[in-house]
């Protein structure tokens, strides 16, 4: 077991792109979706609609694990398991800073102006999907507690 605040840990995180995040819903089914990320604060942050199953799920039981890849680094055969509780939190103070980071990392990135670029002729049904669920958006906010890296069956 690791510390969340481990360099090894933050090293990892820095060099995966998603998350996979398992929640345990209230018939007790694992839901797992993966979710784009941003650190904030010393927490993993995820930018959802209400409507997300996940979100339902961690209403009830907030207790979630996260799944790392490190789909850019050179050990395509770890992963990071993180555990932690959750919370989904709608305030703008919560949602701005976490929605700023993602554009950072995901949208003005290098790849990510060339993928917006390649992509230009679906931005229209985007901006049409995120219209349809205008004010259902918020932030799943975890607060890891423990964290340990797995290796993957060969």
């Amino acid at each position: 077991m690791r510390s969340p605040r481990d360099p090894a840990v933050r090293r990892f995180l820095q060099r995966s792109t998603t998350v996979r995040i398992a929640t345990l819903s209230p018939a007790a089914n694992a839901d797992i979706i993966p979710l784009y990320f941003v650190r904030y604060r010393g927490r993993i942050c995820m930018g959802t609609r209400r409507s997300n199953p996940t979100v339902r799920d961690l209403i009830e039981n907030p207790e979630v694990v996260l799944l790392f890849h490190g789909e850019r680094g050179r050990q395509p055969d770890r992963v990071l398991r993180m555990r932690g509780r959750a919370t989904f939190r709608t305030e703008r103070s919560a949602r701005v800073p976490v929605y700023a980071l993602a554009a950072l990392r995901y949208y003005l990135a290098p790849g990510g102006i060339w993928n917006m670029v390649r992509n230009r002729d679906k931005r229209a049904v985007d901006a049409r999907y995120k219209g349809e669920r205008a004010g259902d958006g918020g932030v799943i906010e975890v607060v890891p507690e423990t964290a340990e890296f797995l290796r993957l069956p060969s």
